[in-house]
């Protein structure tokens, strides 16, 4: 399938509800589907923030590295998600570490470029500030999910929470178990465990990566 430029801009929830003439303009901006190949590293901390990202298909995940080199999933990217945010209104550097988890493709926008936009389309701002405040509780739960549950109720929290985004109580594991059990702050043997103890509770069904709530 060939890329629509102006689909992945409507895609991202910061442009929604802007006219097609600004989404035309905005689409010409950015740099469309660059690739990144499975493992390959968006950015680290040595790299500038000064563009923000919109992921057109594949998955990203963010994290941090501790003292000793462990890895801190942060959050995770999917398609029409956005990222470096920060990028269009900061100068300096990541604080973070992003990786592709498959073979994922990029869109992007410059701050110079997003910025003499945002004088002609207030709109934007608007949708700016809820993504923020989205992003904002996403890691305000993350912080609830791995301070002060069990390692079961984490797991099982993580998966009600899936299961109300989607709507559904039956649903693929978004993530590998070894970005999940570092998301969560577990190990992945205490994953595996959780889950197969929330199996023998009757709270679960799990056949390969797909789950049930039950």
């Amino acid at each position: 399938m060939s890329h629509s430029p102006i689909k992945c801009v409507q895609g991202a929830p910061i442009f929604k509800g802007l006219d097609d003439a600004a989404i035309s303009e905005l689409a010409n901006i950015s740099v469309h589907q660059q690739l990144f190949k499975k493992g390959s590293v968006l950015y680290d901390p040595t790299s500038q923030l000064d563009r923000m990202m919109i992921v057109d298909s594949g998955q990203v995940k963010v994290y941090q590295l501790n003292e000793n080199g462990k890895e801190k999933v942060l959050y995770m990217l999917r398609g029409g998600a956005i990222d470096s945010e920060a990028a269009l209104f900061a100068n300096r550097k990541h604080f973070n570490y992003a990786e592709a988890v498959v073979d994922t493709r990029i869109c992007s926008i410059g701050r110079d470029d997003f910025q003499a936009l945002l004088r002609r389309e207030p709109d934007v701002a608007f949708n700016l500030l809820n993504i923020l405040g989205d992003r904002l509780t996403e890691l305000e739960s993350v912080s609830a999910l791995t301070g002060n549950l069990t390692a079961k109720n984490r797991v099982l929290a993580y998966l009600q929470q899936i299961g109300q985004e989607k709507q559904t109580a039956e649903f693929d594991l978004p993530v590998k178990k070894k970005e999940l059990a570092s998301f969560l702050g577990i190990t992945p043997e205490t994953l595996s465990r959780q889950l197969h103890q929330l199996v023998a509770d009757g709270l679960l069904a799990i056949a390969g990566k797909r789950v049930t709530l039950l």
